[in-house]
């Protein structure tokens, strides 16, 4: 079983079409709604594919709190570890996703947190944590020292470091790789590569993968450092796109695949995932994704 760990949030996305300037009125015909956030998506991922997973996290007790449940539980997560809090407000993303290059920019509202007292399953086979929900991150890995983990690391900041120094597999943005190093990786510059490498392995001797967005990623396989390109899309909108390729991350993990094939399949359905509007709901077929890897 795979379990994840981390936020819950509602995405809202307005798609444009032109570049936006201040002080104006835009009318938007094309939205989206549905369920988001690290953990959630990478969980919402292992159940489509038909693996069991179960998500740690809490929503408020309101509108948007109960359509995240309504989902979790159609699509097949073991939603019984979410709190649904009175004194909690669900936490909603307002998303503005470009058509013409597949950017989006993210307003997130993440709800005052306050402790909470989470329950846990029997055991489980991978850990999947987001740098949400603190406390839980660190019981789980405690509860369950068996467990392989990976980190979907996006920014560098206090919880990321300290879970980064304790999972199997780090996973992180090239942002996180920026800001924990000091090193802008430029594909020019070999060395600044290397130099990454070297300061992300202080923190992590295990598993690094460092994400480059459409330059595809970098991962570390003994004492090489390997580059594996982005398949290439035309992208409408990349929300959730990092999200999913952690939740298909820690699937081939699951699997027990070898690290190129876990990457293969994980680039090939966060590439995917950008063809449509949305993030959750466009997760794709695991069947889609082999049909991609196998047309490169």
């Amino acid at each position: 079983m795979i379990l994840c760990i981390g936020q819950s949030a509602y995405d809202i996305t307005y798609v444009i079409h032109e570049d936006l300037i201040e002080n104006q009125k835009y009318r938007i015909y094309e939205t989206m709604e549905c369920v988001g956030a690290p953990a959630t998506n990478a969980a919402s991922l292992c159940a489509k594919w038909q693996e069991d997973s179960a998500l740690i996290s809490r929503v408020g007790n309101d509108l948007y709190g109960e359509k995240i449940l309504q989902t979790l539980r159609a699509q097949g997560v073991d939603t019984r570890f979410i709190k649904e809090l009175e004194d909690f407000k669900t936490p909603v993303s307002t998303i503005i996703a470009h058509a013409e290059n597949g950017s989006r920019t993210i307003f997130n509202c993440p709800g005052e947190l306050h402790p909470c007292e989470f329950q846990y399953p029997s055991s489980c086979d991978v850990i999947l944590l987001d740098g949400h929900e603190m406390e839980a991150s660190l019981e789980a890995l405690t509860r369950f020292p068996d467990a392989i983990s990976v980190l979907d690391a996006g920014t560098c900041k206090e919880e990321t470091r300290l879970l980064g120094a304790m999972v199997d597999h780090l996973v992180c943005s090239q942002d996180f790789a920026r800001q924990y190093s000091g090193i802008t990786i430029d594909k020019e510059n070999p060395q600044s590569v290397v130099d990454t490498f070297v300061s992300l392995r202080k923190l992590n001797k295990k598993q690094i993968v460092v994400t480059l967005g459409e330059d595809g990623l970098l991962y570390g396989k003994g004492n090489e450092i390997i580059h594996l390109p982005a398949f290439k899309v035309k992208a409408l909108d990349t929300t959730g796109a990092g999200d999913i390729f952690h939740g298909a991350y820690a699937y081939g993990v699951m699997k027990k695949w070898d690290m190129e094939k876990i990457l293969k399949v994980a680039s090939a359905t966060a590439a995917l995932s950008t063809e449509k509007l949305g993030g959750n709901v466009a997760i794709p077929a695991l069947e889609d994704v082999e049909k991609m890897i196998k047309k490169e």
